[in-house]
């Protein structure tokens, strides 16, 4: 099967599916990320929803085995299964994950679990700190074992980035800015926070194929680690209270 072409068309099946399966232990169906937004690309973008019931047993998850094959194939990923009550004590340990999910999603059933969440900025800071720390210790054992090499330097960078974005937009609520819609001008906020100027991370969400006379990748590789260090002891020497 093919790849969603518009995430709207499919919505009215998806809750059928998940309301058949759960009844009233279904309390809601949140879509969120890319395919809510206008980056969604078909074939590319990732399609990710949470399901929020009201017991999240194994034998309640049982039940959907079928559907999350079924949408798997038309490339929906599997969804979040959770509980009201595990979003509220997970709020102190994950508050990237749901910051990152509340920033661009739509509830198609249900109640709107992420509307008043609790999130403490401090919470928030140690997560980002932590996050940024085990980035820069991954970058350091990987560039070793790329050996220099211009392929393995070009798939470590791509793959280091994309972990970034969530990161940046919890970095946006602690500093009480608005997280914007777009990647790029989600970049371009932290860059102007952290007085970054135009910095490497510009570059590395720019378009996927590089200029002609790009500068090498061990010389960005340098630049965007020492980049991550100098965030990591910003956010190490500041302290919040709430978000």
């Amino acid at each position: 099967m093919g790849s969603v072409k518009n995430p709207n068309d499919i919505v009215d099946r998806y809750v059928a599916d998940y309301r058949g399966a759960f009844g009233d232990n279904l309390a809601s169906v949140i879509m969120y990320g890319s395919a809510v937004t206008h980056e969604y690309r078909p074939r590319h973008s990732d399609i990710n929803t949470a399901i929020v019931l009201c017991t999240c047993e194994i034998s309640d998850l049982a039940k959907s085995l079928g559907i999350a094959r079924k949408w798997l194939a038309k490339k929906v990923a599997v969804p979040f299964f959770m509980t009201k009550e595990y979003i509220g004590s997970s709020l102190d340990s994950y508050p990237i994950e749901f910051i990152d999910m509340r920033s661009n999603y739509k509830v198609l059933f249900g109640d709107d679990v992420l509307a008043r969440l609790d999130i403490k900025k401090e919470h928030v800071r140690l997560q980002c700190e932590r996050e940024l720390r085990g980035i820069a210790l991954h970058l350091r054992r990987e560039y070793v074992r790329t050996n220099g090499g211009r392929t393995a330097l070009s798939m470590l960078l791509g793959a280091s980035v994309k972990r970034l974005l969530p990161i940046f937009k919890a970095l946006l609520v602690i500093n009480d800015r608005q997280i914007p819609k777009l990647k790029s001008d989600i970049i371009m906020a932290v860059e102007d926070q952290y007085n970054l100027g135009v910095s490497v991370f510009t570059e590395l969400f720019g378009p996927v194929s590089r200029p002609r006379g790009a500068r090498p990748y061990g010389e960005l590789f340098t630049t965007y680690a020492k980049t991550i260090d100098s965030l990591i002891a910003t956010v190490n020497a500041t302290s919040y209270e709430r978000a």
